[in-house]
C-alpha cells in the first residue's frame, strides 16, 4: 500500500503497536537516480547489510527496495513533491541481505534546497513483517503518528488550530527540559511560565493560520529559565489530520544558537585579518586574471599611487621590463598547481613618479570572491640592499683579518675551493694555486667525504643559518692525517650562494685527549688499587670538624660510604671516638702551628655499626706559596689487629714464661689475673676455666677477694646460674649486686664489690675460660677500660686455649725464632691487607722500631710516605699473581732511606693465606 499522509486513516489503525513491538531504521537519501543513501542508522546490520556498504556507495537505497514495488515507489514520490505536501506515510516490501521479502512501514519527510528543489528524503522505517503477517493493526488512531516523530532529531510540537499543544516529541522535552505533564493539552503561549509569548513567533502563527501553509527560517532569541539564552530557528506547516477535515500545525524547533556564536566569532576574526592586512608592514595584493583585484594601504604607499588608479589595471604596467617575464612565470605556476611557491623572490617595481625600490615577494594561491587567485606578498628591501652594499664594500677591510686568522678558512661553491686563506694553505702543504679549483673532498680522508658533502647539501638546501660544528681529518699533500674542526655556513659569493668553513687545526689538542685518556687509565687502575687496598685515602679541608673534600670507596669497610662525607652528611670528627677527639685536634694543630708537613696519629674511629676500630694516620699538610693550608691528605689504615696484638703482646712478655712448657700452669694464670688487674679502674678478680667435658666453672685464680668470698664462688656447675650468666657470649657490665640478685645467691655484700665486669675469653668460637673482674670503689666501669677488658680478653681467650693445646711445642718455636734472628736477612710475613704478622729481629734493628711496634703495623708505613699508592699497587698485584719483587725502599725510624729488594711468595701462617717476605739490603 502507497499513501501520502492524511490520506487514509486505516494506516494508523494498521499499524498501532508497530513502533513499540517492531526494528526501527532511518535512511536518509538523496533524491538523484537510484537514492544514494547520506545517513543510515547502525542497527541496519539487522537485515544483513553494514553501515558503510551505503555510505560508500556499494549499495543504494533503490539496491534494496522490492523490484515490483520500485517504480511504484518513485511515481508516488515524484507526485508527492508536486503536491507539496510534508509528509509521506509508505507501506511496501525490501529485500534484506540474503534475498528474504521484508515489509516495512516508512514515514518520509523532505528537505528542499534555496531554489525550492527537493534535494533529500530523511525516513523513518520500521519492520512491519511479523505485523503484517498477523495482521495487527488495532492500535489508537495517533500512535503511528507519534512514535514516528518521536524518532526525529528536531524538537517537534503537534498543535491544533488554538495553538493547543496536542503532542510534543521526546527531542523537544531533553532540548528545554519540560515533561508531558506541564506541555501536553496546554496553550503554547502559557507554557514555561509564557516563555513562549514572543512577538515574532506569534504574528508568524497567525499569518499561517490567515492562508499561508508554512513558514521558515524564522530566528527568534529568548532567555529561558532552565536552559538560559537561545537562538532559535522554527519552521512550521499546516497538515490534514486523518478525518480529512480538520488540520493540525507541525511546529519544528532547532538551537542554532552555538552556531550563531561560531558565525559572529568568523566574522570578527575576519574583521581582525582585515585589519590585520591593512596595517601590516608588506604590501598585499591580489591578481585575479591578471589584473590588479585587491590591494592593501601599503602597497599604495610603496607605489604612490591611489587604489582608484590600479583596481582593474595589469600588474605587469608596475614591474620593469627585466622582472615581467619571471614574475608572470611564478604567477602562471601557483595557478596551474593550485598552491604556493614556498620561495622568495626579488622584484623591482615601479612608483607613481617612475623611481623604482626593491622589494622581496612571496606568491599564495587563494580564492576570491568564488574564483581562483594569487595573492602577492610584498616587501621593502631598499634599506636591506643598502646594507648588503655597505657589508660589501666592508670585505675589503675584512680580508686583512681573514688572511692572519689563526684558524683555516675557505669558501667553496659547486663543491670546488674558490678561497682559502693562508692558515688552510698551512695546514695542507699545497701552494694556493694547487689548491683553488679543486674539488673540497679530495682535501678529505675517505671516510669524511661523502658525510660532509651530505651536510654541506642538506644545508643548502634547507637554508640552515645555524653552524654546526664538526670534528673530522684533512689530508695533507703529503698524504698525513691531520684532525681538524669545522663549522659551516651559507654566503652568497659573487653573487652566488656559497659555503663558507672555518677549519682549526686541533692536532695538539686531539694529543693531549690521547695523554688525558691515559691518565684517565692509570687513575682508573688505582683507584681499582685504593679500593683493594686496606688504605682509605683522604682529603680533609682545614676547617672545624675536619670536612671531607676526597675519600675513597673502600670507606665502606666501616660501614659508610664516600658520597656521604663528600657531600657534607657527615664531618670525619663524626666518625672520631669522642675520648679521642680532643687529643687528635690538639696534634694536627700542634703540627699545623709548628710548621710540620706531616702528621702521624693513631686514634680510635667508630663504625656505622658502633664497632670501635683503631686507626693508624699518616697525612701531608698541603699549604700555597704564602703558608697558608689549601688541604690536608693522607691515608688511614686499621690497626686494630695489631692493638690487640701489642696489648697481649705486653701482657705476655711481663708473664715472661706464658708458653714455655716447665712453667706452673698455675702461676700463669695467677700472673695472668695480675696483669689485667693493673687495667684502670679494676682492683679484684678471678679466673674461671671451663672443663672441657663437664662443662663446669673452676675457679683456678683470684686477686684481692676474701677467703669466705673465695669459698662462695670456687666452683658451679654447668646448668646452675651463675655458670649460664658467667659463660655468655657478650661482655657483661653491672653491679655486683645486681649480678647477685639474678643468681639468688647467699647474701656475699660482706665482700663489698661495686662495678664487676664479666668477660667471656673464647677459643674457636667456644668459651674456654672466663674473667670476673670488680673494683671496691668504682660504680661504673668507663668505656676507655671496657675497650682495654675487652681487647686483653679477645686476646686471652686464644691463649688460654692454645695453653691446654700447644704447650709442647712451644719450645720447637723457640728454637725456629732463634734460627730466625740469626739471619741477618730482611724476613717478615704479612697478612692478606698487607699488615705484619711476623719479623725477625735483624728488620727491626736495622729499621729502628721494637718488635712490639712493628707488629699489626700496614707494610706501607715501612715506605716513603710519596710512594704509599706505589706500595699499595705493588701490594695488590702481588696478591693478584702478577709481580713478586719490590724494589722500593724502606724508610727507618730516623727518616733513613734503605734500598732493599725482596722476594715475596704466597704462604700460610697460623692457618691462614699469607705473604712471606725475604730480601736483603740493596747497596
Amino acid at each position: 500500500m502507497f499513501e501520502i499522509a492524511g490520506a487514509k486513516m486505516d494506516l494508523t489503525q494498521k499499524l498501532g503497536t508497530t513502533f513499540c513491538n517492531n526494528v526501527v531504521f532511518t535512511f536518509s537519501w538523496k533524491n538523484e537516480d537510484n537514492w544514494p543513501v547520506v545517513s543510515v542508522s547502525e542497527n541496519i546490520e539487522q537485515l544483513g547489510y553494514a553501515p558503510d556498504e551505503f555510505i560508500s556507495g556499494d549499495l543504494s537505497y533503490s539496491d534494496i527496495v522490492h523490484p515490483d514495488d520500485k517504480d511504484k515507489l518513485k511515481a508516488l514520490i515524484q507526485q508527492w513533491d508536486q503536491e507539496d505536501v510534508p509528509c509521506l506515510f509508505l507501506e511496501y516490501r525490501i529485500l534484506d541481505s540474503k534475498g528474504n521479502v521484508r515489509w516495512i512501514a516508512k514515514f518520509v519527510h523532505a528537505q528542499y534546497d534555496e531554489q525550492g528543489f527537493l534535494k533529500q528524503l530523511n525516513g523513518t522505517i520500521v519492520d512491519i513483517t511479523e505485523s503484517k503477517r498477523a495482521e495487527l493493526f488495532l492500535q489508537p488512531q495517533n500512535g503511528y503518528l507519534k512514535s514516528v516523530v518521536n524518532t526525529v532529531r528536531e524538537a517537534l510540537l503537534v498543535l491544533d488550530t488554538n495553538f493547543k499543544i496536542i503532542f510534543a516529541n521526546l527531542s523537544f522535552y531533553r532540548l528545554f527540559r519540560a515533561n508531558p505533564l506541564e506541555t501536553e493539552d496546554r496553550f503554547l503561549y502559557d507554557i514555561e511560565n509564557g516563555q513562549w509569548n514572543i512577538p515574532a513567533l506569534k504574528n508568524s502563527m497567525i499569518t499561517l493560520l490567515e492562508g499561508s501553509t508554512e513558514f521558515n527560517d524564522l530566528e527568534i532569541e529568548q532567555d529561558f529559565k532552565k536552559i538560559g539564552h537561545r537562538v532559535l530557528r522554527v519552521n512550521s506547516r499546516t497538515m490534514d489530520t486523518f478525518n480529512g477535515k480538520d488540520k493540525m500545525i507541525l511546529l519544528a524547533v532547532e538551537d542554532v544558537t552555538e552556531s550563531k556564536k561560531s558565525s559572529m566569532e568568523l566574522k570578527a576574526s575576519e574583521a581582525k585579518y582585515s585589519a590585520l592586512v591593512e596595517q601590516g608592514n608588506d604590501g598585499i595584493i591580489i591578481i585575479q586574471g591578471e589584473s590588479l583585484r585587491f590591494t592593501n594601504s601599503k602597497f599604495l604607499e610603496f607605489t604612490g599611487y591611489n587604489k582608484e588608479d590600479i583596481i582593474n589595471t595589469s600588474l605587469l604596467e608596475y614591474v620593469p621590463i627585466d622582472f615581467r617575464r619571471m614574475l608572470l612565470k611564478r604567477y602562471s605556476k601557483a595557478l596551474r598547481d593550485e598552491r604556493s611557491i614556498k620561495r622568495n623572490y626579488e622584484v623591482d617595481f615601479i612608483r607613481k613618479d617612475g623611481s623604482t625600490f626593491p622589494a622581496e615577494i612571496s606568491l599564495s594561491f587563494i580564492y576570491y570572491e568564488n574564483g581562483p587567485a594569487v595573492m602577492i606578498a610584498i616587501r621593502d628591501i631598499a634599506e636591506r640592499k643598502k646594507a648588503e652594499m655597505e657589508l660589501k664594500d666592508s670585505e675589503k677591510k675584512y680580508s686583512t683579518l681573514v688572511e692572519k686568522s689563526n684558524d683555516g678558512i675557505v669558501i667553496l661553491q659547486n663543491d670546488q675551493l674558490v678561497f682559502a686563506n693562508n692558515k688552510f694553505i698551512e695546514i695542507i702543504g699545497y701552494t694556493r694555486t694547487e689548491a683553488i679549483g679543486k674539488p673540497f673532498a679530495s682535501f678529505l680522508t675517505i671516510e669524511y667525504r661523502r658525510m660532509i658533502t651530505g651536510k654541506f647539501k642538506r644545508k643548502m638546501e634547507k637554508r640552515q643559518l645555524t653552524p654546526p660544528k664538526y670534528e673530522i681529518e684533512l689530508l695533507s699533500k703529503t698524504g698525513q692525517k691531520i684532525p681538524i674542526e669545522i663549522s659551516s655556513s651559507i654566503i652568497e659569493h659573487e653573487g652566488k650562494p656559497a659555503y663558507m668553513a672555518i677549519i682549526r687545526d686541533i692536532t695538539e689538542q686531539k694529543n693531549r685527549e690521547r695523554e688525558l685518556l691515559k691518565l684517565i687509565e692509570v687513575q682508573k687502575v688505582l683507584e681499582n688499587v685504593i679500593e683493594s687496598s686496606p688504605a682509605i685515602v683522604f682529603f680533609w679541608k682545614p676547617y672545624e670538624n675536619w670536612p671531607v673534600e676526597f675519600v675513597s670507596e673502600n670507606i665502606s669497610q666501616f660501614g659508610y660510604t664516600a658520597k656521604e662525607f663528600i657531600s657534607g652528611k657527615m664531618l670525619y670528627s663524626d666518625m672520631v671516638h669522642p675520648y679521642d677527639l680532643e687529643k687528635m685536634n690538639n696534634e694536627t694543630l700542634r703540627c699545623i702551628q709548628e710548621g710540620e708537613k706531616n702528621i702521624s696519629l693513631e686514634y680510635r674511629v667508630l663504625t656505622r655499626s658502633g664497632e670501635i676500630r683503631w686507626i693508624d694516620e699518616r697525612s701531608v699538610i698541603k699549604r700555597d706559596a704564602e703558608g697558608r693550608i689549601e688541604y690536608i691528605h693522607g691515608i688511614i689504615v686499621d690497626v686494630t689487629e695489631r692493638k690487640n696484638a701489642n696489648n697481649f703482646m705486653r701482657i705476655g712478655s711481663e708473664l715472661g714464661t706464658l708458653f714455655t712448657p716447665t712453667a706452673d700452669i698455675k702461676e700463669l694464670f695467677q700472673q695472668f689475673l695480675e696483669l689485667i688487674t693493673q687495667v684502670k679502674g679494676i682492683d679484684c678478680g678471678a679466673l674461671y676455666l671451663v672443663d672441657e667435658t663437664t662443662g663446669d666453672l673452676n675457679l683456678v685464680a683470684y686477686k684481692d677477694l676474701s677467703f669466705k668470698f673465695v669459698n662462695s664462688i670456687r666452683q658451679y656447675s654447668a646448668n646452675s646460674l651463675h655458670a649460664r650468666i658467667l659463660k655468655t657470649q657478650y661482655p657483661i657490665y653491672k653491679l655486683y649486686s645486681e649480678i647477685s640478685s639474678m643468681t639468688s645467691e647467699k647474701d656475699v655484700s660482706f665482700e663489698g664489690l661495686e662495678a664487676t665486669a664479666i668477660l667471656p675469653l673464647k677459643y674457636e668460637g667456644n668459651v674456654v675460660a672466663v674473667f670476673m673482674l670488680a673494683s671496691h670503689t668504682e660504680y661504673a666501669i668507663s668505656h676507655n677500660t671496657r675497650s682495654v677488658l675487652e681487647s686483653i680478653a679477645s686476646q686471652a681467650g686464644p691463649s688460654i686455649g692454645r695453653i691446654r693445646e700447644q704447650v709442647h711445642v712451644q719450645k720447637d718455636i723457640n728454637n725456629l725464632q732463634d734460627l730466625f734472628d740469626n739471619i741477618e736477612d730482611f724476613l717478615y710475613v704479612l697478612d692478606t691487607n698487607g699488615c705484619i704478622l711476623h719479623t725477625n729481629s735483624f728488620l727491626c734493628k736495622r729499621l729502628g722500631y721494637s718488635h712490639e711496634e712493628l707488629l699489626g703495623l700496614n707494610i706501607v708505613n715501612l715506605h716513603p710516605q710519596k710512594r704509599a699508592i706505589e706500595v699499595a699497587t705493588l701490594l695488590a698485584e702481588i696478591l693478584a699473581g702478577k709481580k713478586s719483587i719490590v724494589k722500593i725502599p724502606f724508610e727507618s725510624y730516623d727518616g733513613e732511606l734503605i734500598p732493599a729488594e725482596i722476594k715475596i711468595s704466597r704462604g700460610a701462617w697460623d692457618g691462614n693465606s699469607a705473604l712471606i717476605c725475604l730480601g736483603r739490603e740493596n747497596n
